[in-house]
């Protein structure tokens, strides 16, 4: 019974070792053929480069829960994506294509504006590109159990604001709202991670407290949205996030302005409606019925 035992979980392994040099040999396929197409935009402004790789990745399948696997490590997937690693994933690979790694220069404690980005210079490989998303995704890019992944998406514009990878405009834009921050640790049911590790949910709980400290938060409602004075201030790349209707959520949903064929602005994210990486037919105004917050790549 326990050679049995022995047997199965060498089996499993062996078949997870698989399936991830599987994986990595299709990403470093889709790696070389986005990176071929757009090495010679490098000198773009990184927003408006990260949209042009994010064009690259149009009709990419939508897939849920690609990260919620056990044990905690860094994945990567460039066939299959959701919104927030859509949006991470472009943005990591805009400074990749530049040759910038990125160097954490906050505590992960403490968050503030760096108005030059952390980085330092580095060759274009699909090694940089795993290196520049787990420093965007993971606490002080450090992974280290669930906890250290960022889970909500204002730590994630925090730690990459204090690495001064991007900026938030909201502020600028909007207007205060009261935003909380609880929903992971009251819900620990949902999250099986979370629902009997005490020491992860300290972690998560943990995070928590330190965004309710960070408050006021901003956002632009709806209303201003259709405003041609403020939705001219967002620009082709800006990263755009939705506000939540969760109490103890922020933000439910990510994606990158484009200016679509009428001239008018729409977004590019890889979205539900059509299970796929798409430039959305709605507006921008049209689709941001709770507001938006927005941020743009230094």
């Amino acid at each position: 019974m326990k050679k049995l035992f022995l047997f199965a979980v060498a089996l499993f392994i062996g078949l997870q070792a698989a399936a991830a040099q599987d994986q990595d040999a299709v990403n470093r396929q889709i790696f070389d053929r986005v990176y071929a197409a757009v090495k010679d935009k490098a000198g773009l402004p990184t927003g408006t480069l990260a949209l042009e790789i994010a064009k690259q990745f149009i009709g990419t399948k939508y897939a849920y829960y690609t990260l919620e696997q056990e044990p905690e490590q860094l994945r990567v997937y460039l066939d299959k994506t959701d919104c927030i690693l859509f949006v991470e994933l472009c943005s990591s690979f805009a400074l990749t294509v530049k040759g910038r790694r990125i160097v954490q220069a906050g505590d992960g404690v403490h968050y503030a504006v760096r108005e030059t980005p952390s980085v330092e210079k580095a060759e274009p490989s699909y090694e940089l590109l795993c290196h520049n998303i787990q420093n965007m995704r993971y606490r002080l890019g450090i992974v280290d159990g669930y906890g250290s992944r960022i889970h909500y998406t204002s730590e994630w514009l925090l730690q990459n604001q204090t690495n001064g990878i991007l900026y938030e405009m909201s502020e600028t834009l909007g207007e205060p709202f009261n935003q909380s921050f609880f929903y992971m640790t009251t819900h620990k049911n949902i999250y099986k991670q979370l629902r009997n590790d005490e020491v992860q949910s300290a972690v998560v709980k943990a995070a928590e407290d330190r965004l309710n400290l960070q408050a006021p938060y901003f956002y632009v409602s709806q209303e201003e949205l259709r405003k041609e004075a403020i939705i001219s201030q967002i620009k082709d790349g800006d990263i755009i996030t939705f506000v939540d209707y969760h109490p103890g959520l922020d933000l439910s949903h990510v994606a990158m302005a484009c200016t679509g064929e009428d001239g008018q602005m729409h977004f590019i994210h890889a979205g539900t409606g059509l299970m796929e990486v798409a430039i959305d037919p709605k507006t921008l105004a049209d689709y941001a019925t709770r507001g938006i917050r927005v941020s743009r790549l230094r």
